[in-house]
């Protein structure tokens, strides 16, 4: 009776410290290791940080922006794993195919989401918007490559430049302001979803703004293929500055009608209503040529900002095939942004869903090396508009970007005003 006594004080006595180490490997894989904390796609033991790319690499956004938006991302990431990592930690990715498509983009976030700590680039607005209370649900910070300035409302969902809104208000800054024509005859041509009223809301707030004289708002569907009606009702109004919140494919079909319909006003288009590979098609050169692209940043190769010397050398080595590229640019000075995020958590302990929470929302004059003036976050929807300036370009042929800058970097009046 004894031996039976002392065999079952003795079994759980084992028991207990079975337990205790069973606690200890619990806690160790739920993201505690030598002091630091840790979460899904961390990985201490090979100092690696999993990230999530969504973005188009097939249909009519792909190659002019989605692609090369994502090799900028890619391009930045090579360079600082050769360099050592971030304090040791190298960066991996898991891509996605959204195909532009909100639907599709949701059931790609579904298959990643257990794998990645954040995702490091999720192109376009409404695809963008399809996930975000996913990731919320997740607490899984999202770098979003749409300027939409609802993501300033968003908790998780990272705004890296001037928002569309803004940019629409400070073209026509420049236009009343700088080149002091007052009262000018404008309208607006808009895609029918969360980018084109983005770009709407500005337009409207440029109109009170500005004293413009509005005599057009047109709207399309994404999946629009004719552009007559909206081009048609802009020459009958007699509108001599269109602003265009538009997609490159649409943006050369709207300028091809105008011309063929003998209307040719002022183009302004969006920064993502422009793409240089339009320039491949000969018979749009010479009318691009006249358009005005709204956008912000250093040109390409202007090696004067140390920040696109680095670029330069790093697509040298990496991507030598890379031809200049304004959505290329956008997702190497994004990638900036997520490594500052990454740094400070793991100078914190905390590689988490939380810990870069709490290291993003104290981000201040982060340096960009001049791709971007320095940027600041928080945790106010004001607070999260990172940037307000904008430069307005002329669509140059001969420059390596192909634009030159018209009004040098400027915030204008309605967009330092502005609220979010």
């Amino acid at each position: 009776m004894a031996i039976k006594k002392a065999f079952y004080s003795c079994m759980l006595s084992l028991t207990i410290v079975l337990l205790a180490l069973s606690g200890c490997a619990s806690s160790s894989s739920n993201g505690s290791s030598n002091g630091i904390k840790t979460d899904v796609g961390v990985d201490v033991a090979s100092k690696t940080i999993t990230l999530g790319i969504l973005s188009p690499y097939s249909g009519p956004v792909a190659d002019p922006v989605g692609k090369p938006l994502a090799r900028g991302v890619e391009v930045f990431f090579k360079s600082i794993n050769d360099h050592g990592g971030i304090n040791g930690y190298k960066v991996k990715f898991i891509e996605k195919d959204s195909q532009y498509n909100p639907q599709i983009q949701v059931e790609q976030y579904n298959q990643i989401h257990t794998q990645v700590l954040m995702i490091a680039d999720s192109l376009g607005t409404a695809t963008t918007f399809a996930i975000k209370n996913l990731a919320a649900t997740d607490h899984m910070l999202v770098s979003a490559a749409t300027l939409s300035s609802a993501l300033a409302r968003e908790k998780y969902l990272i705004l890296v430049g001037t928002p569309y809104r803004l940019q629409v208000e400070n073209a026509f800054d420049y236009i009343v302001n700088k080149l002091g024509v007052k009262s000018p005859t404008t309208g607006i041509i808009y895609q029918n979803d969360d980018y084109g009223q983005d770009g709407l809301t500005g337009y409207q707030e440029a109109v009170s703004a500005y004293q413009l004289k509005d005599v057009g708002k047109a709207t399309y569907a994404p999946t629009d293929t004719d552009f007559t009606a909206q081009v048609s009702q802009m020459k009958s109004a007699g509108a001599k500055y269109v602003f265009l919140t538009t997609l490159p494919t649409v943006t050369a079909k709207i300028i091809a009608t105008g011309h063929a319909l003998g209307y040719d006003p002022q183009w302004i288009l969006q920064s993502p209503a422009y793409s240089p590979l339009l320039l491949g098609v000969p018979a749009l050169v010479p009318l691009l040529s006249k358009a005005w692209v709204v956008s912000q940043g250093a040109s390409w190769g202007d090696t004067s900002q140390p920040g696109m010397k680095q670029m330069l050398d790093d697509v040298t080595k990496y991507a030598p095939d890379q031809k200049p590229d304004g959505f290329f640019e956008f997702g190497y000075t994004e990638s900036k942004i997520t490594y500052a995020i990454l740094k400070k958590a793991i100078e914190s302990n905390d590689i988490t869903r939380a810990g870069l929470l709490t290291a993003f929302e104290s981000l201040k004059n982060v340096d960009l090396g001049g791709l971007l003036p320095p940027v600041n976050y928080g945790t106010s929807p004001n607070d999260r508009v990172p940037t307000r300036d904008s430069v307005v370009f002329a669509v140059d042929p001969s420059q390596p970007a192909t634009v030159k800058s018209l009004s040098g970097d400027f915030t204008g009046t309605a967009a330092k005003a502005s609220n979010f």
